[in-house]
């Protein structure tokens, strides 16, 4: 994913011209060629500072989230992973003879999916591209993130429907954002409006990334929305702890 970085007006933000999602991307690699703990770092305006393990973004299925597994059953047909990150699903679906395609806005992330053996990879912004015919659209771990803004949800759920071939379906999880102190973390601005609309910022051996917009939208926030864009939504699965799944399709 290509998020866009955060506004000029913004100058507290800024530590570097670094691209926001370069620390991920070598994080990403380093953890590829045999680095057990590339020190992947997130901040975010919801308080959050923490290391995340970059491990979990090579799981093997044996290792996924219930959700997961539920929404990659649920995959049917031509299936577009959108967001794909370093393929856990694009490989799992192929391997059970599910035609893929694979986009991720990152084209360092890009090449590392190539080199993992995915069978067709796009470099591509899906706020920006599309290409029709697909059965599923597979969006996970928090797949709608990129879209960034109340606002940018709009934009892509009717940007949405030009990926879809008639009857098809996309499969979109989240999890609802929980701010970790009562303030924004300083130097960060307040999100405003939705709590959801996050501010995150990646570093990684020593580059600190330019920030950028994160959406965590709820499912009854999304149902909203969606239905305003002429979607229906199905909550497919709810874990309890926040997190859940959402199928849209489109009315015939």
């Amino acid at each position: 994913m290509t998020p866009r970085p955060a506004p000029a007006r913004e100058p507290g933000l800024y530590r570097g011209r670094t691209p926001p999602l370069a620390p991920f991307a070598s994080a990403l690699a380093a953890y590829a060629a045999g680095a057990s703990d590339p020190g992947l770092r997130l901040r975010s305006s919801l308080g959050e500072d923490a290391s995340l393990p970059v491990g979990f973004f090579f799981r093997t299925p044996d290792q996924w989230m219930d959700f997961e597994r539920y929404a990659v059953e649920l995959c049917r047909g031509r299936v577009l992973d959108l967001g794909a990150g370093a393929g856990p699903h694009t490989l799992a679906l192929e391997a059970r003879g599910r035609p893929v395609v694979a986009v991720e806005g990152s084209a360092a992330v890009a090449r590392l999916l190539r080199a993992r053996g995915a069978a067709s990879v796009v470099h591509a912004d899906f706020r920006h591209w599309w290409r029709p015919g697909f059965d599923t659209v597979l969006m996970l771990m928090n797949g709608l993130g990129p879209v960034g803004t109340l606002a940018g949800l709009d934009r892509f759920l009717a940007h949405a429907p030009r990926f879809l071939s008639p009857g098809g379906q996309v499969l979109i999880d989240g999890a609802e954002a929980v701010a970790r102190r009562p303030s924004a973390t300083a130097g960060w601005p307040p999100a405003g409006g939705y709590p959801g609309q996050a501010w995150i910022e990646l570093s990684h051996a020593g580059r600190v990334g330019r920030p950028f917009r994160e959406l965590y939208v709820d499912p009854e926030t999304l149902a909203r929305h969606a239905t305003r864009a002429g979607w229906r939504l199905e909550v497919a699965f709810e874990d309890g702890n926040g997190a859940w799944l959402a199928r849209l399709t489109r009315p015939s």
